[in-house]
């Protein structure tokens, strides 16, 4: 081996730790996108099941959440202050 294959297979496992949780939540999240279609391959859901899946996902926070920058923050929090 190379000294060169040998820094990409160290800079693979080094990045490993930072990847495999991205790469988790966004599975997780393609999942639960399609869970009220049955899911990746699975057929239609039944009624009922259908309908637990929608309680549940009620029961979930949403993942689409929407922040104002931290700079609006501030600027709002002075002129509170005012």
């Amino acid at each position: 081996m190379e000294l060169k294959e040998i820094l990409k297979y160290i800079g693979a496992l080094v990045m490993l730790p930072y990847v495999v949780p991205f790469v988790r939540a966004l599975v997780r999240d393609l999942l639960q996108a399609f869970e009220e279609d049955g899911g990746l391959l699975g057929d239609q859901p039944s009624q009922g099941k259908l309908e637990e899946i929608r309680r549940e996902k009620a029961l979930r926070p949403s993942p689409l959440v929407s922040e104002p920058l931290a700079h609006v923050k501030a600027e709002a929090r002075e002129a509170r202050r005012g």
